[in-house]
């Protein structure tokens, strides 16, 4: 779609060949097919009618007059999770929780948070084992989706101080460690 986009654009700017204005062309990826719809230009169009009112970027916030949602306000915690800094605050002030990463092998590999244990959340029959039910237990993975479905096993296994990180490793990365790499 990319290398499309930039022949549209050279053809443009070289005035060379039939462009896609006042065209639109679908990309259907599951059929692998293309198809071209014709569009009516609008006179009254904002953006590109006769009369635009819309000449230049604009503000967001100013525009809407609703200030943009930061990722923490943009999804709510569950009651079972934790932000990374509340993590990091534990981890600094040595609250002991064990630290178990349940992504699989290849994503450790390329990233992990200090002290972690992996337990692939695809082998985590047997992961209970390897747990003590006592110990306040904090489950990650890349966003949080399958830690939290980690948190539902343990808790169905009788473990009961559990949490699962927000946003995963990914959050943790962007919000407590930047040097971390990501994927």
């Amino acid at each position: 779609m990319g290398t499309l986009q930039a022949t549209e654009v050279l053809k443009l700017l070289l005035g060379k060949g039939k462009s896609l204005s006042g065209r639109l062309l679908v990309y259907d990826a599951m059929k692998l097919s293309f198809r071209e719809l014709k569009l009516r230009r609008d006179e009254n169009c904002a953006l590109c009618g006769d009369q635009p009112t819309i000449t230049e970027l604009q503000d967001y916030e100013a525009f809407c007059a609703v200030p943009l949602a930061t990722a923490e306000e943009e999804k709510e915690l569950l009651p079972d999770e934790i932000t990374p800094q509340e993590l990091k605050a534990w981890m600094d002030g040595e609250q002991p929780c064990s630290l178990v990463d349940v992504r699989e092998t290849q994503e450790w590999e390329i990233c992990r948070i200090d002290s972690a244990q992996l337990l692939p959340l695809s082998t985590f029959k047997t992961a209970a084992d390897a747990l003590n039910p006592d110990d306040c237990i904090v489950l990650y993975c890349y966003k949080g989706k399958r830690s939290l479905q980690a948190l539902e096993k343990l808790r169905e296994a009788g473990f009961t101080k559990l949490h699962s990180l927000a946003g995963g490793i990914d959050r943790w990365a962007e919000q407590v460690d930047p040097e971390m790499p990501r994927y």
